[in-house]
């Protein structure tokens, strides 16, 4: 049987990986197939993955039902992330002579060696500032050694409340933030700005949207079970639905949404 391109998302979460596979069919998106993955005790702790090793063979039996035209997109933890802005030097810098000079700012500002950061940038024009996403080396390595473990062709990793953005679109106008509750943190996403925090700092919506600085009617709280606050079902993304959904669909947001981030050749 010919397989096209696989867009597969990745979702690493305390006691389970969830991982959905889509592929552009007709210019939709459509579902090929979902995985629910136990974790054994320990293996990934607090958004950290302690054994790698049991990680990877956890996975092994998953990546025999991969087809070989993929590409895998896999959520890292935003709460293991530093998000800064630094104003622009005065002097236009060639790209390779900004990431040196971000790289430096960063490690100064964080008292670290700058070669135990990974970071991510963007130009706020509007604002003559850079935007910057950073992470330590030695926890995104843990990510890229696994995926050459598995022989898994991979395409990004993304912290996983930026994936929500993907939803966005969905959204109604009055409507400005999404969010999504795990067993102990919040995701958020905004056209804007993502980020996470804790449930106990913010035990419902309307607390998680005043401390955004949001109305409660403009947050909207991404899960496919319907509950009394404003929602949005994460799988009406997708115009082919089979096969058929998975019993708890909650579990499978930020990985449908690293899923849908792919564009498929």
């Amino acid at each position: 049987m010919a397989f096209r391109l696989w867009q597969t998302g990745i979702h690493i979460q305390q006691e389970q990986v969830v991982i959905i596979a889509l592929e552009r069919v007709r210019n939709r998106w459509s579902l090929r197939r979902w995985w629910r993955i136990p974790l054994a005790s320990g293996i990934v702790r607090q958004g950290q993955i302690m054994e790698p090793q049991g990680l990877a063979d956890a996975l092994r039996d998953w990546r025999r039902e991969l087809p070989i035209q993929h590409r895998v997109h896999i959520a890292f933890p935003a709460g293991r992330t530093l998000q800064k802005t630094l104003p622009r030097p005065a002097l236009r810098l060639r790209e390779s002579e900004q990431a040196e000079w971000i790289a430096g700012s960063m490690a100064q500002s964080l008292d670290m060696d700058p070669d135990a950061l990974c970071f991510d940038y963007c130009e706020r024009d509007q604002d003559n500032l850079y935007s910057i996403t950073a992470a330590r080396n030695h926890d995104i390595a843990v990510l890229t050694g696994l995926t050459k473990t598995l022989r898994l062709q991979l395409a990004a990793i993304t912290p996983d409340a930026c994936a929500l953005q993907q939803f966005l679109p969905w959204l109604s106008a009055e409507e400005r933030c999404l969010a999504w509750l795990d067993d102990e943190r919040w995701l958020w996403a905004t056209q804007t700005g993502w980020g996470s925090g804790a449930l106990s700092e913010a035990p419902c919506v309307a607390r998680l949207a005043s401390s955004l600085g949001y109305q409660e009617r403009e947050l909207v709280q991404c899960t496919a079970r319907s509950i009394p606050s404003p929602h949005f079902d994460p799988w009406c993304a997708l115009s082919f639905q089979q096969p058929p959904l998975p019993a708890s669909g909650d579990a499978f947001a930020i990985a449908l949404g690293l899923a849908l981030g792919g564009k498929s050749a």
